[in-house]
């Protein structure tokens, strides 16, 4: 086993992207119960991470320009499960240019960063170990660890201008373990693996790379050129599950607090399915048809039950599909504004989704006081204190079957969360947006 064994080591799960928590049973909503919700200011937070029961670990980093040298910081947190208070936290880490990076919990008991062009390994109780400077003088968006225990990662270049490259490090040492290698294309998606194997969702293209322990090889036999038409923008990153790898197109976006008409591309959202075993055998379904459709996250699948859940962040929209006879058909739609990584306890069938409510203008009121700025923000007192009057977001619990509503409760949040859940330990969940953080936990009702 290569990351820690616990329900939920990595963002999404695991390298597969399976949004599935393994051994945490789901919320379990009966009658009569609702969702109770705990949170915080959190300014910057990415994601979760669980490692021993009791522990949980936050990644956060500063906000600022996107010059190669600019000085962004990461940092990492131990926070307390129930009241969210902060327990310990690591030094300031290197973290430029900005960009979301990525924490994992490793078999070998370190933590590790990877955000900018950097890459850190951290000891469970957060002091530094080592650091290394990636190669190119750009953000590597988060890595994957390999069955093998090696860590890869890659660099992204969202005006998709420039090849993308991947880099292989020693988990002990963080040195490379080969040279870089560069993919035919950009990519702006995060890496997603299973076993030794990595899968690249370039900005035309998803292929396949073998790490065979000297070197990083692409599969030429297994490739599928995804975008073929016009109005058609890029993937985002890829769940495999099933047999299957699933994501969707159209990842270009002007996301400031929401997604929600922040498409670029003109055309449709598509969720794309493609044979892990045979790249002819593929589809792409629109997931509610409507113009200028985007996403920034994957979607998911439930092999139990053969439904795969996707959604069109700019328009709206969250949808599900039946996968039967080797064919997806549409199973149930909703009108809910979702764009944050999803999360499933297949045990109980329940689906952690959003839907986010921005006030009018929201939007433009921000964009203005951090566009002289360019992307640097920092949310003031008189900032935090308009989050519930500007936006909340409710958070869902859903029948992943049916799409009907178990439970909602409301978060007060400036951003629409893009970023990524965490499985509790006790009938709960955690919400991560880029202001607030937040416990959601089931519980007898009035």
């Amino acid at each position: 086993m290569s990351l820690w064994p616990s329900p939920w080591p990595a963002e999404d799960g695991g390298p597969a992207r399976e949004q599935i928590p393994k051994g945490l049973p789901g919320p379990g909503l009966g009658p009569g119960e609702r969702l109770e919700v705990t949170s915080r200011d959190a300014l910057a937070a990415t994601m979760f991470v669980l490692r021993e029961p009791g522990e949980l670990f936050l990644l956060r980093h500063s906000l600022g320009p996107r010059g190669p040298e600019d000085p962004v910081e990461t940092w990492v947190e131990r926070i307390d499960p129930v009241t969210l208070e902060t327990i310990a936290g690591s030094e300031r880490l290197a973290a430029g240019p900005f960009w979301p990076g990525g924490l994992v919990a490793h078999a070998n008991g370190s933590l590790y960063v990877t955000a900018g062009r950097w890459c850190h390994r951290l000891s469970s109780d957060l002091r530094v170990l080592r650091s290394r400077r990636l190669p190119r003088p750009r953000p590597y968006n988060s890595l994957v660890v390999l069955a093998c225990g090696a860590l890869v990662m890659k660099d992204l270049d969202r005006s998709a201008a420039t090849r993308t490259t991947l880099t292989v490090l020693d988990p002990e040492t963080l040195d490379p373990l080969a040279p870089p290698v560069e993919a035919p294309e950009p990519s702006i998606a995060r890496l997603s693996a299973v076993d030794d194997t990595v899968y690249l969702v370039g900005d035309h293209t998803i292929s396949r790379w073998r790490w065979d322990g000297a070197r990083l090889a692409r599969d030429e036999a297994w490739e599928l050129r995804y975008r073929t038409a016009a109005g058609q923008g890029y993937g985002w990153d890829v769940a495999l599950a099933g047999g299957h790898a699933w994501f969707m197109d159209n990842g270009e976006h002007d996301y400031v607090t929401t997604m929600l008409g922040a498409g670029a591309a003109a055309g449709p959202v598509h969720l794309v399915r493609v044979s892990l075993t045979d790249p002819r055998d593929h589809e792409l379904v629109p997931v509610c048809g409507a113009p200028g459709g985007s996403v920034t996250n994957p979607p998911l699948y439930d092999p139990g039950r053969r439904v795969a859940v996707a959604y069109d962040s700019a328009n709206g929209v969250l949808a599900a599909f039946r996968f039967d006879d080797g064919r997806l058909e549409p199973l149930w739609r909703r009108p809910f504004a979702s764009a944050g990584h999803l999360l499933l306890f297949a045990d109980t069938g329940e689906l952690v989704a959003y839907d986010f409510h921005p006030s009018p203008g929201a939007r433009s009121r921000l964009a203005r006081s951090v566009g002289a700025r360019g992307t640097r923000l920092v949310l003031n007192r008189r900032f935090r204190g308009m989050a519930t009057k500007l936006a909340h977001e409710d958070v869902l619990v859903l029948d992943v079957e049916t799409g009907v509503e178990r439970g909602r409760a409301s978060v007060p949040s400036l951003f629409q969360s893009v970023l990524f859940p965490c499985p509790g330990w006790n009938r709960d969940f955690y919400y991560c947006s880029f202001s607030t953080i937040a416990r959601v936990a089931a519980t007898p009702g009035c």
